[in-house]
């Protein structure tokens, strides 16, 4: 491993591994298949990108969404690493291109989707390449059993047929036992070693709490705790409500959610990554790829859908591995709606068909066209097209996309990229262009290494600032070049795109398999269930619930609220005598409520102080009404 770790130090800065990644490494060097159970934050990228630089062959990354590849890919180039990502903002050309310098070239590590792996064009080119490794991160969704099945994962079985002998490296944060079982018999491994590193956090506090004031148990948690924080809520009104809501407060907080422009996500994201903000109120669409270690609460407003979901969420906070929290805010009425949304995800397939076929219509897709053929596409747009709600219109394309008819990509956004096709002849009379237009292209000659071979992303701005022109003016002359053919400019784009993956079937003709439909919802409210018991359990121990769920044998975590309210050193004897002599006071001059009465105090030390309550009720100190209401019956 002594190559490993000069790599590591070389491009990363990292002295040494963090276990277990040296000994994922030595497996996949050593050439077995490989599967690596790492919870979030555990570094599992770098178990598949340091074998890539050391490896003769090329390194394939199979991986679910476009922005997380984008963001690898730009992170190794950053370090001087080449490594691209095939997705549906790419024209034909570029795909070629791309294809062309992994099979033939020096680029050792190429990302794409599922999806793509099923196109005979992608499979006639992948063939030709000498592949070392096949890394299929968030490897979980090629099970049924899993929170997140994708059909599209199943076509890793082709890969498998062309490259019989290419060893596989699955990762993934969050499988239960038979989602593991099922990772290894669906890619075919051969013996593979498996890798698991312990779920548990031990600088982690979880803790849930039922209340119907969330908004004020949310100010009293961020007030009396310090630190950097995420909010997590359902819908995207939620994240425009509570950072609003925080700000006014006093609290620095920005929303962050799919649905807003690509430039306002990375403004807000940025203000909380350098600490300028120190609360970001999200739904599920923060946080992929997300590296911030002093995060020191992550807080649930709503139910998640699943324990894996939640576990993810929650492990962003301490990874730097100082103590955390992970906290869940919840009312009775979010358990019904959760259970009620669950029911709205899952359309009747007639619905789904319905949809589908008025999708197509929308884009103008005529009956045995529109495979691979891409669209930019506005939610609200559509739903107003077709007359239908927002909410049923969204999740039905969500389930078209996980049944393979369709592709979605978020919103991202795309640097301009340019390829010069002038050839060798053209440039060497580039007066020819006029004097502008040489300029520029000579610029770029200059600036851009391999802008013949490939397209590369160009920054206009610095472009136009090293000719001494206007970026408007630069940006006419780019689409000037570009029209008469003597380069290829796509400008930056921020449009989130749906790839039609089938041809339009006739009507009538539309297919789902309706049991296995109807096995994905039931396990899904399998999930819903599991995380609705978790919140709402009040004597195990909370950490040790959530490594049952996944397989893994634990004592209690002793820091989790559950834990916490059993323990007798919670409250001391001083601290004792100061309540009760407050409540004494209390109860004097009004009637008080044990809830409330309770609601005073930090939220972390109410399970304590409810046990505290229930020892003089039952040594006779205090009397607990069946209203709640306290009364003192002794005095001393």
């Amino acid at each position: 491993m002594e190559e490993a770790q000069k790599i590591l130090q070389k491009y990363w800065g990292y002295s040494s591994f963090r276990s277990p990644q040296e000994e994922v490494i030595s497996s996949v060097l050593e050439g077995h298949d490989t599967v690596a159970l790492l919870p979030t934050g555990a570094g599992k990228s770098l178990c598949f990108q340091v074998p890539a630089l050391m490896m003769e062959g090329k390194t394939l990354v199979i991986s679910p969404l476009i922005a997380l590849m984008q963001d690898q890919v730009d992170q190794l180039f950053t370090r001087g690493i080449k490594a691209r990502a095939l997705h549906s903002h790419l024209s034909f050309r570029e795909i070629d291109a791309i294809l062309d310098n992994f099979v033939f070239g020096d680029m050792p590590l190429l990302y794409v989707s599922p999806e793509r792996l099923a196109s005979e064009l992608f499979q006639a080119r992948i063939s030709k390449v000498k592949l070392d490794l096949l890394a299929i991160d968030e490897s979980h969704c090629i099970s049924q059993w899993g929170y997140d099945f994708r059909p599209a994962y199943l076509n890793i079985a082709a890969l498998r047929e062309i490259h019989p002998n290419t060893p596989i490296l699955a990762l993934t944060a969050t499988a239960t036992p038979k989602v593991l079982e099922d990772i290894c018999r669906r890619l075919e491994m051969k013996k593979p070693v498996i890798f698991t590193k312990s779920f548990a956090r031990t600088n982690l506090s979880f803790s849930a709490f039922l209340t119907d004031d969330k908004e004020k148990e949310l100010l009293l948690v961020l007030t009396q705790t310090k630190g950097t924080a995420v909010i997590y809520v359902r819908n995207r009104k939620e994240t425009l409500t509570i950072s609003t809501w925080l700000q006014k407060k006093g609290i620095s907080c920005l929303p962050y959610h799919g649905g807003m422009d690509k430039s306002d996500r990375e403004k807000n994201q940025q203000a909380w990554m350098t600490g300028k903000v120190r609360v970001i109120a999200c739904t599920n669409a923060f946080g992929m790829g997300i590296d911030k270690g002093d995060v020191r609460m992550v807080i649930h407003l709503d139910v998640p859908a699943s324990l894996e979901e939640y576990y993810q969420e929650a492990g962003r906070a301490g990874r730097d591995g100082q103590p955390s929290i992970a906290l869940a805010l919840i009312s009775a009425a979010d358990v019904l709606k959760a259970t009620s949304a669950l029911e709205d995800q899952f359309p009747s397939l007639e619905q789904i068909a319905f949809i589908f076929e008025k999708l197509c219509r929308f884009y103008k897709i005529a009956y045995g066209s529109g495979e691979l053929e891409t669209f930019d596409i506005s939610m609200y747009e559509i739903a107003g097209a077709l007359s239908m709600p927002l909410k049923k219109v969204f999740h039905t394309i969500q389930i078209l996309e996980k049944e393979g008819w369709i592709l979605l990509s978020e919103g991202m956004k795309q640097p301009s990229m340019v390829k010069i096709l002038a050839d060798r002849e053209d440039l060497l009379y580039s007066e020819q262009f006029g004097r502008e237009k040489a300029e520029v292209l000579i610029q770029m000659l200059r600036s851009y290494e391999g802008i013949q071979t490939l397209p590369v992303h160009i920054d206009e701005q610095r472009l136009a600032k090293s000719l001494f022109m206007e970026e408007k003016k630069l940006s006419s002359i780019l689409y000037q070049l570009h029209s008469e053919g003597y380069i290829d400019y796509r400008p930056k784009s921020e449009n989130p795109r749906i790839t039609f993956l089938r041809p339009r079937p006739r009507d009538g003709q539309f297919y789902m398999d309706r049991s296995a439909y109807a096995a994905r919802k039931k396990q899904a409210l399998v999930r819903m269930q599991s995380m609705i018991q978790y919140l709402q359990q009040e004597n195990s121990c909370r950490q040790q619930a959530i490594l049952s769920y996944f397989g893994e044998k634990s004592t209690a975590c002793g820091q989790c609220d559950l834990c916490q309210g059993t323990l007798r050193s919670g409250i001391t004897d001083e601290t004792a005598q100061r309540i009760w002599i407050h409540l004494r006071e209390t109860t004097r001059n009004q009637n008080v409520h044990v809830k409330s009465y309770i609601a005073q105090y930090p939220i972390f030390h109410r399970r304590r102080m409810m046990n505290l309550f229930r020892q003089w009720a039952n040594e006779g100190s205090i009397g607990i009404d069946p209203m709640g209401k306290i009364s003192i019956r002794q005095h001393g």
